[in-house]
C-alpha cells in the first residue's frame, strides 16, 4: 500500500481567509494607525519611546507596500498549492473510479 498525503483543503482555505483578514487590518492600521501612534508618542518620556518612534517611522508607505506585498504572496502561493493538491487528489480519484 502507497503512502498517502492527507492535505485539509478546508483548513487550508480556512487559514488564507484568516490572513486575508491579518493584510487587511494591518493595510488599516499601516495607513493610519502607525501615523497616530508615532504623533501620540510624541512629548511622551521613556527610555523606549525614542525607539518605538524610530521604528514606526521606519514603516514608511514603501516599507508597507513591500509587507503588504509579501503577504499578499505568500497567501496566493499557500490557496494555489491546496488547490493543486485537490485538483491532483480529485483526478487520481476520478481514475481509480475508472478502474
Amino acid at each position: 500500500m502507497a503512502d498517502q498525503i492527507k492535505v485539509n483543503y478546508t483548513a487550508v482555505a480556512d487559514a488564507v481567509k484568516e490572513m486575508n483578514k491579518a493584510i487587511a487590518t494591518y493595510n488599516s492600521l499601516a495607513e493610519t494607525g502607525f501615523d497616530t501612534a508615532i504623533t501620540t508618542l510624541d512629548g511622551m518620556n521613556s527610555d523606549y519611546v525614542d525607539k518605538l518612534q524610530q521604528v514606526l517611522d521606519c514603516l514608511n508607505p514603501k516599507v508597507k507596500e513591500k509587507i503588504n506585498n509579501s503577504m499578499d504572496e505568500y497567501t496566493k502561493k499557500a490557496s494555489s498549492a491546496a488547490d493543486a493538491f485537490k485538483t491532483t487528489d480529485e483526478g487520481l480519484s476520478d481514475s481509480y473510479k475508472g478502474e
